[in-house]
């Protein structure tokens, strides 16, 4: 019984995670891009981690702010991170989660299989649109209709598939 509670919490925690609502967005950091639109990315591969992602997504101002890490298991993942900010009024989410391509379990596999196939997964019944780079997934909530909105969202995608970290020979 205590088990059956348990999993019901991760479940909530992990679907108040995955949702864009809650929190005062004054209290959230704020994602500010140049006024020229100009970013000096850093073309230096990354270590081929979910640390490196983040830092090469926080270096083309993906997201604002610090991550805090998601429950990843749920989903098959080896690891997960959360970064909540404000971009344009709007409260924007992105999630980060890695995946052992080599060691995926039964989870893993059908939330990676789902999104290549369909762009979304389910968890909770609830479906969570997603992209894939290789061994990583995001989820990028904002559910502002601003055409500087879906701009920054599709230059966000943008850089999730080109990243390409470092791969030892």
């Amino acid at each position: 019984m205590v088990k059956k509670i348990l999993w019901m919490l991760a479940g909530v925690l992990l679907l108040m995670g995955l949702s864009a609502c809650g929190g005062v967005a004054q209290s959230l950091p704020v994602l500010e891009l140049p006024e020229d639109g100009q970013l000096q990315m850093n073309k230096m591969g990354r270590p081929d981690t979910l640390e490196g992602l983040c830092e090469y997504l926080a270096d083309g101002l993906a997201f604002a702010g610090d991550p805090v890490e998601m429950s990843y298991k749920e989903i098959g993942a080896i690891a997960g991170v959360r970064y909540r900010f404000t971009y344009n009024g709007s409260t924007v989410q992105v999630e980060l989660y890695e995946f052992d391509l080599e060691n995926l379990d039964e989870k893993g596999k059908a939330c990676l299989d789902s999104v290549k196939e369909t762009g979304k997964f389910t968890v909770l019944d609830n479906e969570v649109p997603a992209i894939l780079n290789g061994k990583y997934l995001m989820i990028y909530t904002d559910t502002s209709k601003k055409d500087e909105n879906t701009a920054q969202k599709e230059r966000v995608e943008q850089l999730f598939a080109d990243f390409a970290g470092f791969k030892p020979n």
